[in-house]
């Protein structure tokens, strides 16, 4: 591989030609000259392979361009030439073979007439000779061949008839403009004079082999590359394309197929196969490796093909593959702009190479055939590409890949860290990445600009180091660095990092305060805070000493948290104690700023526990009781009553207080509490005991209208009922209560008793009485279908859901009974067949507990 080219230029030019339009054959020669430099040549912008000579014959014509280059100067492209090629080239081809008739007598199959058609370039301004050799290489005589229909060995286009069997060879000679006495064939070719071919080195000549009588084949090379993959699949060819022909058929050379001469072979390789080889066009199958020969021999009416040059042999070759390219770097750095020439092993000249610009593209860079080495520029950014190996026609199974690099975009120019630092103190160094490429050294330089500027400028200090270290900063600074290397143009530039510098914090601006400045022994304070702006870190502090020494971390209540600036609340103190919260911005090397004011809190003593006039007092049920407090002598306290012995709400305040209605024994609490809100260390617990006593009226019950019942109350010694409605006698415990008889929905009425027990106490109790209207039952309906009393109803039935109706006929069978889900009106029907006009007799019961009611019913019309 090369590296990058270093400066100076090689200064490629090509040497000027006598005149634009040339004869084939005429060299371009490539400025300077000398065995350091290498040469490519290129037309029309596109590498001519193998042309890496000073010189290059020309061919053709276009647009001409070299590439110079020398480990000692920076590659360079000439200027470009334009040429025009006159190429005289001498070709012609055999347009027609026919017997002519009438045939010999004495030899089968002449004589046979050869039409000639010329095909030399250019067109006009050329002159032509024709020789006729046998196989000798010898001229023949009129008696062998000789020309026709007046055309002569100057035509431009002869007639020519055989009259012998055999091999000749019919050669063109031209002269033109360019013809080289010293040359009569033609130049010779320059580019590869070792592999001659007659389209470069003889084109002043051109000749033909043509076959009189015999069956003539042209064999065709065959040449597959090798597949050794478990995947791959046999080779199939047939016979036609092995003879080059077109129609499937075997040319017989004017005759006819003489039957049963057809004989084709594999005698060389192993695993081929034939379908037929009797046949013009057998299926021929190979495994895709190895090499094999076919031979072919058959017959026209006149002669054996094999009679003539022996038997025809084919050779079907499977080409192995190269191996995948072993490059010697994976990746290199150019400048930006720049080119750079991939030359995978310039030790094997056998083996080219073919360039992809992906792993799966079938389309190389390289268009004009593999060669051994690519030059890929200008780059201006990150470049891939896949190179696979190509010899003996074959290409590699596998590409290796290589990166080129643009040293301005693909190095890693990468600095660190961002830093936040309080205003007049220095950050910390800048460090950044090692970006040397290979013998290439860069150039640093960091850069720095303050925030809101529109340019940078070298930074303070020693700026050309890996690293950096910035000077003592006042205002927020953004640095970068920037990389460059000799011979490239534009430097790389690092990403930007930002060292924020922050203001001072000033003690006045740091403002607290406190809830309660004078606390009850054995409680805390809560203290709030301002925020201030940033990002910042608070703790609280506190102090026994004084306002302004002694002060360490404050210790927190639980749930709360010496680190919150925005409130704070400590253990409990137990003595006068200053607090004071310190700020300062986090994660930095600032130092804490103690708030405008340390604030001082003080302990106030607790009250003792009240003394209460009676510990233990009496009250009648439902009654309230009155307690009170003897209040200390001098004292200015309040005094709060409580439920609870400890916790929960107040229900009540003063040296006195009236207990609600009590129903049962209840033990109430009383604190003291002093102007500050402290309050006694425990409760003083007064006992009510609550005389049992209770009234009971009954269990709620229902009836049916009309039906009386008697309320049976207990629990006491005099008994008042209300409301006295209905009621027998109101002052008694066991009164009768009569309901109505006309009720038509279901109705409610609820007694109070209030019980006495001679003592003051009373108690009350409730019973409510529901009062179902009673059913009403018709004994006529007419189910007739005139849509007038079709149904027997029992109205208010529905109140009773536990109700059952039964009806019977005369005779004591039943045609109805009421289904479980309840009463549904009758229609005069059993299982759903019309009864007779008649009466009937039913039993209709409400519930278990009240007696049936029985009666009759007639079905008239």
């Amino acid at each position: 591989m090369y590296g990058q080219p270093p400066t100076p230029s090689c200064g490629a030019s090509i040497a000027a030609l006598p005149s634009p339009t040339v004869c084939s054959g005429t060299t371009l020669t490539a400025n300077p000259a000398g065995t350091r430099f290498f040469y490519q040549w290129r037309k029309d912008g596109v590498n001519i392979p193998n042309a890496n000579q000073r010189t290059y014959p020309l061919e053709e014509s276009g647009s001409y361009t070299v590439i110079v280059r020398s480990a000692t100067c920076a590659a360079d492209t000439s200027d470009a030439v334009a040429v025009t090629v006159n190429k005289e080239e001498a070709k012609f081809s055999i347009e027609e073979r026919i017997r002519i008739q009438p045939q010999s007598a004495d030899t089968c199959g002449i004589p046979v007439k050869v039409t000639l058609k010329n095909e030399s370039t250019p067109e006009t301004g050329l002159t032509y000779t024709w020789e006729i050799t046998d196989s000798k290489d010898e001229k023949v005589d009129s008696k062998v061949a000789k020309f026709l229909d007046g055309t002569t060995a100057s035509s431009a286009n002869p007639i020519l008839q055989f009259n012998q069997k055999g091999q000749y060879t019919i050669r063109l000679r031209i002269k033109g403009a360019c013809f080289d006495p010293t040359k009569p064939d033609g130049p010779a070719d320059a580019v590869d004079p070792d592999n001659p071919d007659k389209e470069s080195d003889g084109r002043y000549v051109h000749e033909e082999q043509v076959t009189i009588v015999y069956p003539q084949v042209s064999p065709q090379t065959i040449s597959e590359c090798e597949d050794l993959s478990p995947t791959a699949t046999p080779f199939t060819i047939n016979g036609a394309q092995l003879v080059g022909s077109q129609d499937g058929k075997l040319d017989y050379n004017l005759g006819t197929q003489r039957p049963g001469s057809i004989e084709w072979k594999i005698i060389s390789g192993t695993g081929g196969t034939i379908s037929d080889p009797k046949i013009e066009n057998p299926v021929f199958t190979f495994p895709r490796k190895g090499s094999y020969v076919v031979t072919l021999r058959y017959a026209n009416e006149c002669e054996f093909s094999d009679a003539l040059n022996g038997i025809t042999q084919f050779n079907i070759d499977f080409t192995p593959r190269p191996p995948k390219p072993i490059l010697p770097l994976a990746e290199t750095y150019v400048c930006a702009g720049g080119t750079y020439e991939l030359s995978p092993t310039p030790s094997q000249p056998n083996r080219m190479y073919n360039f992809y610009a992906n792993e799966t593209s079938n389309r190389p860079l390289n268009t004009s055939g593999p060669t051994p080495s690519y030059f890929a520029g200008p780059v201006n950014g990150r470049t891939v590409l896949y190179v696979a190996a190509f010899e003996n026609g074959c290409e590699s199974l596998e590409r290796t890949m290589f990166t080129i690099n643009t040293i301005q975009e693909d190095i890693d120019n990468t600095i660190s860290a961002p830093d936040t630092i309080c205003e007049g103190t220095k950050p910390a160094a800048l460090s950044g990445t090692n970006v040397r490429v290979g013998s290439l050294k860069p150039t640093y330089l960091w850069e720095s600009k303050a925030v809101g500027a529109s340019e940078f400028s070298a930074a303070a200090g020693t700026n050309n180091q890996q690293s950096y270290s910035p000077q003592e900063l006042s205002e927020t600074t953004i640095f970068r660095r920037t990389v460059s290397f000799e011979g490239c143009d534009t430097p790389n530039l690092s990403n930007e990092i930002t060292i924020e510098v922050l203001p001072v914090i000033e003690p006045s601006e740091n403002v607290i305060s406190v809830d309660k400045k004078i606390v009850c022994r054995g409680d805390e304070p809560t203290f709030s805070g301002n925020l201030l702006n940033g990002d910042i870190e608070y703790q609280w502090q506190s102090s026994t000493t004084s306002a302004t020494t002694g002060f360490v971390a404050a210790r927190a209540a639980d749930g709360s948290d010496n680190k919150n600036g925005a409130s704070f609340t400590p253990e409990f103190v137990t003595q006068k104690t200053w607090f004071r919260r310190v700020a300062k911005y986090k994660g930095t090397n600032c130092d804490f700023v103690p708030s405008s004011e340390s604030i001082l809190i003080e302990i106030d003593e607790l009250p003792q526990a009240p003394s209460v006039t009676s510990a233990d007092v009496r009250t009648c049920q439902g009654s309230s009781a009155v307690l009170e407090v003897q209040p200390a002598t001098g004292s200015n306290l309040t005094y709060i009553w409580y439920t609870d012995k400890t916790g929960g709400e107040p229900i009540g305040a003063g040296t006195s207080f009236t207990t609600p209605a009590l129903t049962q024994n209840t033990t109430f609490y009383v604190e003291a509490e002093n102007e500050n809100k402290c309050v006694s260390t425990s409760r003083t617990p007064v006992r009510v005991t609550v005389a049992p006593f209770s009234a009971s009226a009954g269990n709620d019950t229902t009836v049916i209208a009309g039906q009386s019942l008697q309320l049976r109350a207990t629990g006491g010694g005099t008994y008042k009922w209300t409301p006295a409605t209905g009621l027998s006698n109101p002052d008694i415990a066991n009164p009768v209560v009569t309901t109505p008889d006309n009720v038509t929905d279901i109705t409610t009425i609820t007694y109070t008793v209030t019980v006495s027990n001679g003592t003051g106490c009373e108690a009350t109790d409730e019973i409510t009485i529901t009062i179902i209207p009673r059913i009403k039952i018709v004994n006529t309906f007419s189910p007739n279908g005139d849509g007038f009393n079709e149904l027997w109803e029992i109205q208010y039935i529905e109140n009773y859901p536990e109700a059952t109706v039964e009806i019977f006929n005369r005779y004591g069978a039943q045609v109805y009974k009421s289904p479980a889900s309840g009463y549904q009106p009758w229609d005069g029907k059993q299982n759903g067949n019309t009864l007779p006009l008649a009466t009937y007799y039913y039993i209709i019961r409400l519930n278990k507990n009240e007696r049936p009611f029985t009666g009759s019913i007639t079905i008239i019309k």
